[in-house]
């Protein structure tokens, strides 16, 4: 069966739809490409908080699929709303890439600021970068370089990665920019800039950053061959990052970042690590950390409540009321 993927039309979110397009002809089906060009990208000049959020990159794109125009829709799900409209479903996951974040510097300001090359930007060498500029669209990623530093000035940037590579490098007065890992590792980066990546203990992720979702009408003719291409693992991770984002009543346009992973131990086995991280305008944050040994089977619920209890008694209340956000029943 053939099928028409709705898409942005930026390069990263062509590139996106392009391996889906792959990993269908893997699975004996054709698929062609429909543009939408949506809200999100069409407005530029102010963060994306600002504007209303991420589901800005989500409403046409979603119509297409109403219209009969298009059978499924490539997102990356950090940009859809934890709640799915009723008549849509998130049908497979893909395997994640990269969940971390990225700074990017032109080449002499690595070297001005004495970063090593694979060296992992921690919040210590943040407080020690002094005056500096860097620019980004997330409210989270500017909250948490504010809680490192008070002498780091934020700005808003939007636009493809494209477009903001192409920022930087001609800006006299950024020293940095931050992007999903996952983008670059999709799209390349040019060899006038170097790359760090942000420590995830301090700089938590993102809920569901690095992973592509394929969504559908529900009962859809595409549904079954859809949910051939889903990652067991990567959905069940995301599930849960997506889950406490949505009981503290957030959305992507909320400070907040999450991120579950299992990482081996010694002896072969592993452990669940998850973290969580609250953070408001001034730098304070509220912060979470499990280790799950996966020997001791415990159920979503019960990991999304001790993430929950953690963040409260780190003082979650605290920071939910700076951001003027109603306190979620913790």
């Amino acid at each position: 069966m053939d099928h028409t993927i709705a898409t942005r039309g930026s390069t990263l979110a062509l590139w996106q739809a392009r391996h889906v397009q792959s990993l269908l002809g893997g699975v004996n089906c054709k698929a062609d490409l429909l543009k939408i060009q949506t809200t999100g990208d069409k407005v530029q000049d102010r963060f994306l908080h600002e504007i209303g959020g991420k589901g800005l990159f989500v409403k046409e794109v979603e119509q297409a699929l109403i219209d009969g125009r298009a059978d499924i829709a490539v997102h990356s799900l950090k940009d859809l709303p934890v709640k799915t409209p009723e008549n849509f479903e998130l049908t497979a996951i893909l395997p994640r890439h990269s969940p971390y974040d990225l700074m990017i510097f032109k080449k002499q300001t690595a070297q001005r600021l004495g970063l090593k090359p694979e060296y992992i930007i921690g919040k210590q060498d943040v407080m020690l970068f002094g005056k500096v500029t860097i620019a980004t669209g997330s409210l989270r990623r500017s909250c948490l370089l504010k809680e490192a530093s008070n002498t780091v000035n934020t700005v808003g940037i939007r636009g493809n990665v494209d477009t903001r590579l192409k920022k930087l490098a001609e800006s006299s007065e950024w020293d940095a920019i931050i992007l999903a890992e996952a983008s670059i590792e999709r799209l390349g980066i040019s060899e006038e800039f170097e790359t760090r990546r942000l420590d995830p203990e301090w700089f938590v992720p993102s809920a569901s950053q690095g992973a592509l979702v394929i969504e559908t009408i529900k009962g859809s003719a595409a549904s079954d061959t859809i949910k051939k291409l889903d990652c067991k693992k990567t959905h069940e991770m995301v599930d849960l990052e997506r889950q406490i984002l949505a009981k503290l009543g957030g959305d992507c346009t909320m400070p907040f970042g999450c991120h579950f992973a299992y990482e081996p131990r010694e002896g072969g086995s592993e452990v669940l690590v998850g973290r969580a991280v609250i953070a408001a305008q001034d730098g304070s944050t509220a912060r979470s950390e499990l280790y799950l040994p996966t020997e001791y089977r415990i159920s979503s619920e019960k990991i999304v409540f001790e993430t929950l209890k953690k963040l409260k008694d780190d003082g979650g209340p605290a920071i939910m009321d700076k951001l003027n956000l109603r306190q979620p029943n913790w």
